[in-house]
């Protein structure tokens, strides 16, 4: 089960507490149905629960049972379907929608005051109109919707929450999109998916330390290969000024140096500071390699 079904079947679970709650998560579930209009509406669903859910909830609001089409559809899914035009017309007149006209698919705003039902409201947009991807493989939640005017006072509604969204249309989807955890974490909080929250935010803790060892193993491995490089061009420097037959011609310190970068191509500036008798500081160390370095420059304009 993919962790959107899993979200979907938890918040299914979920018993609205008040007439008024119950409304509002119905509420949601229409509007986001996969077709909505004042002749049909139809929810397309792989997740068993969600089409009891959607006809026990309507009949708890309507007070009786309406004729809901549960069928196979593609791909594994349901369809449930609402086309008995009487009972969708009574259904969205619930609702407060004047189906004696072209229906204006708005939202009305007066059923989504309180707390508790803004809660239920989510619930409803996400069983029917939501998916979150999987937590390992990244952030992402989207709710996508068939109505333009409608998504544009949802994202406003959102935005009271707390919990602005991202839109963007696909063909004839309009959709509202999280794509970091923390607002996602907060949706599903919000609409009551709290154990989904647990896994979540487990899944986050993990692949934040695998990004961050990543990182560091990344960062190591490329300041690793600038050590290489560097120390590659210091024992080519070293190596001019054997040729040129004057490496024993300099003092001490820089035969020194010389001889710890050969013996330790891999090393650090800081390691081989500590290997000199006695030790030095890293910059010190440093200024020796620059001076083979200007030498090695003579030798070579010497060769020329």
């Amino acid at each position: 089960m993919s962790f959107s079904s899993e979200v979907k079947s938890e918040l299914c679970k979920i018993q609205p507490g008040k007439p008024c709650c119950a409304l509002a998560e119905l509420y949601g579930m229409v509007l986001y149905a996969s077709q909505l209009s004042d002749r049909e509406i139809r929810i397309y669903t792989a997740n068993p629960r969600l089409s009891r859910k959607v006809t026990q909830l309507s009949a708890e609001v309507m007070g009786e049972a309406l004729p809901w089409e549960i069928s196979a559809g593609s791909g594994g899914r349901k369809s449930v379907a609402l086309t008995d035009t009487g009972a969708v017309r009574k259904l969205c007149e619930k609702f407060d929608y004047d189906c004696s006209a072209q229906v204006a698919w708005h939202l009305n705003g007066w059923h989504v005051i309180e707390d508790c039902c803004r809660a239920a409201f989510l619930r409803g947009i996400f069983l029917t109109g939501g998916y979150v991807a999987e937590p390992e493989n990244g952030y992402s939640l989207e709710l996508s919707g068939t109505h333009a005017a409608l998504t544009r006072e949802m994202s406003a509604l959102l935005g009271e929450m707390d919990l602005p969204p991202g839109f963007v249309k696909r063909r004839d989807e309009h959709v509202l999109y999280y794509k970091d955890g923390d607002s996602i974490e907060r949706f599903l909080t919000k609409a009551g998916a709290h154990r989904s929250v647990i896994r979540l935010m487990e899944a986050r803790v993990i692949r934040d330390m695998r990004n961050r060892i990543n990182r560091k193993v990344n960062c190591e491995t490329s300041n690793l290969l600038r050590t290489v490089e560097k120390a590659g061009d210091q024992i080519d420097a070293i190596d001019a000024i054997s040729s040129a037959g004057k490496l024993s011609e300099l003092d001490p310190g820089l035969r020194e140096a010389a001889r710890l970068r050969r013996e330790n191509p891999e090393a650090s500036l800081a390691e081989l500071a500590a290997m000199c008798e006695p030790p030095i500081s890293k910059s010190g160390f440093n200024h020796r390699m620059r001076k083979l370095a200007s030498i090695a420059a003579e030798c070579k304009a010497e060769e020329k």
